[in-house]
């Protein structure tokens, strides 16, 4: 008896230090980047941690078709069961349009007869129901904030259909003022479905972050509170969630529909869309597109939408989901480009100038930080407002040619 009692004292002890050391290894386990893609991939890391650092990445989307006169401001994209949907925003008729993805024709379309399009900026879908999101809000003045929910089973097969949607009524605890402004934080154009919550993603004007928050998806009134956000440094218009791989893709501009942008978020945890690798991709340039729909086809490619701005008309394009990054090229050699001084405090000088220039500079994540034109008379730049860290400016000129330096800010 002594003997088995001995044996079970030495059994129990042998298993709490195996706790201990197995609590002690996985507490020393390398946090850092994982992704062998990141500029800061660290091999030795066993957990992401979400520090990866992209360089800098660029996509050229390709056209699939203009879409019809109807529908000139298509503000959001949903694709499923095989069926692309779209709609357009406020000020038109509250319907949503079945479009085909080879020519852009209107296939079908879907009128909501309960409710009426006062802003319509984003729509989603789960098994069962289109979730469509009346929650566009430019000057923060709404109080009748809603996403209006269809079952699928109310949709047959003819061409026009007439179907009733129930409301998911809600408002921001945060917004304490309605007052008219163009600088506010409670405009909303993106809104994705996951198992059975609604996310929305804020438009904020006011600091360029997106906020986010969680709703039921049954109708009611609802008070939400963001839970979360994240320094896009642009204007979000549309969102989209892969469940096969578990991506997010969010979309978006910068003021005056210029330089739109995608960010490809992966590898979080639960719905904590920030906790893991960030990774923005520049799509456009300073001229005006007005980029408002996205969608995943599949596991690997995408779908956008624009409305009609500028001299680009509504038209919906594609894209793989590789990355084309841009070359990073370091020149200090005499009499070429070179920056002064590197690393840098309060300015930079670009050296050995002959022609004038454009330029942007971004961080490594691809924000743009500023864009302008240098000469041989006018070649410093002010950064002194910049973060600390690693930048990258371009160098192009009219006639094509470019060239990218890094430089640090300290």
């Amino acid at each position: 008896m002594q003997f088995m009692q001995y044996t079970f004292k030495i059994y129990k002890v042998t298993f709490w230090l195996f706790i201990i050391i197995s609590n002690i290894s996985l507490a020393n386990a390398q946090k850092g980047c994982i992704d062998s893609e990141a500029t800061n991939y660290n091999s030795q890391a066993k957990f992401n941690d979400g520090s990866c650092i992209y360089p800098v990445t660029q996509k050229n989307p390709a056209l699939i078709a203009k879409l019809n006169a109807v529908i000139t401001e298509s503000s959001g994209l949903v694709l499923t069961d095989n069926i692309l949907w779209t709609h357009n925003d406020s000020g038109n008729p509250s319907s949503i349009y079945n479009i085909d993805t080879v020519d852009g024709h209107t296939i079908q379309t879907v009128i909501i007869d309960n409710y009426p399009n006062n802003d319509w900026e984003d729509i989603t879908a789960d098994s069962n129901y289109i979730y469509i999101g009346d929650h566009g809000n430019n000057n923060g003045t709404r109080t009748n904030l809603k996403i209006l929910k269809i079952p699928k089973s109310a949709i047959s097969n003819s061409q026009t259909v007439h179907v009733n949607a129930e409301a998911i009524s809600f408002s921001y605890s945060d917004q304490t003022s309605f007052v008219s402004s163009s600088n506010h934080n409670f405009d909303c154009e993106a809104l994705i479905s996951i198992k059975d919550s609604l996310y929305i993603f804020t438009k904020d004007h006011g600091d360029l972050k997106t906020k986010v928050y969680k709703v039921s998806k049954n109708p009611g009134q609802y008070t939400l509170t963001a839970y979360t956000a994240f320094n896009v440094n642009g204007l979000i218009t549309s969102a989209d969630y892969q469940p096969d791989t578990k991506e997010l893709i969010l979309i978006g501009y910068k003021n005056g529909h210029t330089y739109p942008f995608l960010w490809y978020f992966n590898d979080f945890k639960n719905d904590s869309f920030f906790s893991g690798n960030k990774r923005r991709i520049e799509i456009g340039n300073s001229s005006d597109w007005q980029t408002e729909g996205i969608a995943w086809s599949g596991t690997d490619r995408i779908l956008i939408s624009c409305e009609t701005s500028g001299a680009n008309p509504a038209s919906i394009y594609n894209s793989n989901k590789s990355f084309n990054q841009l070359s990073v090229k370091n020149i200090f050699k005499q009499n070429d480009i070179n920056i002064y001084p590197n690393p840098a405090n309060q300015n930079i000088e670009i050296e050995n100038l002959a022609q004038e220039w454009n330029y942007s500079i971004c961080n490594l994540n691809g924000v743009i930080m500023i864009t302008g034109t240098i000469n041989p008379d006018s070649r410093v730049i002010d950064i002194k407002n910049f973060d600390s860290g690693i930048y990258l400016i371009t160098l192009s000129t009219n006639t094509g040619e470019s060239q990218t330096i890094k430089f640090e800010k300290i």
